[in-house]
């Protein structure tokens, strides 16, 4: 397992052009060889862009995986080089002025959809402010640490995704603290609702409308996209929520996480099963 470990680790620290080499092998292998990842792919884009011809959805589902072969990289690179180089990746930042002016000195609820470099939002933020997440144990222990250390630099905190992990992020951000959370993940029963995302009623959880709506927090949808050989950090601000308004404003909030989407569809994590429930309790796909 250590040798796992140290194999990863220099997967992240060989140069980019040579990261850039062995993503287009990965994709090559998505692309042809039958696959989980390809599958689910292809049938989320059908559900999502029903309006567009199979040739378009089949363009979108290759620009996809050969995406995700990038991202693999990108992501291991996050995790084992120093936190300067992912701030030097970062060439343009779309609101900040407004996320400094609206969250300062105030509980700051950040939404981190599936989208783009997410680990490399996470280390960008630390150069403003610290943060608490929940962070679930990967299967392969040496990985998982190590994921877990990349992730607690800058002074930011991890707690368990159980309820344990909810209620400290509740107290920190009522302490004015900041906090990311997951918009965009299939909740357990119960703790989630079903609102629209992309034409679908889409099961969607609602711990973000309850977090934002007990603790007054302000809140933003983040996100790092590459463009090109770069990145861009996106933060849109969102209102908060009110009482008994809880399908009305995630109903808001997956519609920004799909225009997002929308503009950069290629880095979105397609090959999640984001659609699969429907609300008569049937499955749009095994």
């Amino acid at each position: 397992m250590q040798l796992i470990k140290w194999f990863v680790w220099f997967l992240g620290i060989i140069p980019f052009f040579v990261q850039r080499f062995l993503s287009k092998i990965v994709a090559f292998y998505l692309l042809v060889v039958p696959n989980h990842s390809a599958q689910i792919t292809k049938l989320n884009i059908e559900l999502a862009y029903p309006e567009l011809s199979e040739r378009q959805r089949l363009e979108i589902v290759r620009a996809s995986l050969t995406d995700l072969g990038q991202k693999f990289f990108s992501l291991i690179s996050t995790w084992v080089r120093p936190t300067q180089n992912s701030y030097q990746l970062v060439k343009v930042v779309s609101g900040l002025d407004t996320f400094q002016n609206a969250s300062a000195k105030k509980p700051t609820l950040i939404l981190l959809p599936h989208i783009g470099n997410w680990e490399l939002f996470g280390v960008w933020l630390t150069q403003y402010r610290s943060y608490t997440a929940m962070f679930r144990p990967l299967r392969i222990y040496h990985i998982s640490e190590m994921v877990r250390k990349a992730r607690e630099r800058g002074g930011n905190i991890l707690v368990p995704a159980t309820t344990i992990g909810v209620r400290q992020i509740w107290k920190r951000l009522n302490n004015a603290e900041t906090a990311i959370v997951l918009p965009d993940q299939a909740p357990k029963e119960g703790e989630g609702v079903y609102v629209p995302f992309f034409g679908h009623q889409v099961l969607t959880p609602v711990l973000p409308y309850r977090l934002a709506l007990a603790t007054g927090a302000e809140v933003f949808i983040g996100a790092a996209v590459r463009v090109e050989h770069h990145y861009e950090i996106i933060l849109r601000h969102l209102k908060k929520p009110l009482l008994e308004d809880q399908e009305q404003w995630l109903s808001v909030m997956n519609a920004e996480i799909e225009t997002l989407v929308r503009q950069f569809p290629n880095q979105y994590q397609w090959e999640y099963r984001r659609f699969r429930n429907a609300p008569d309790g049937s499955l749009r796909y095994p």
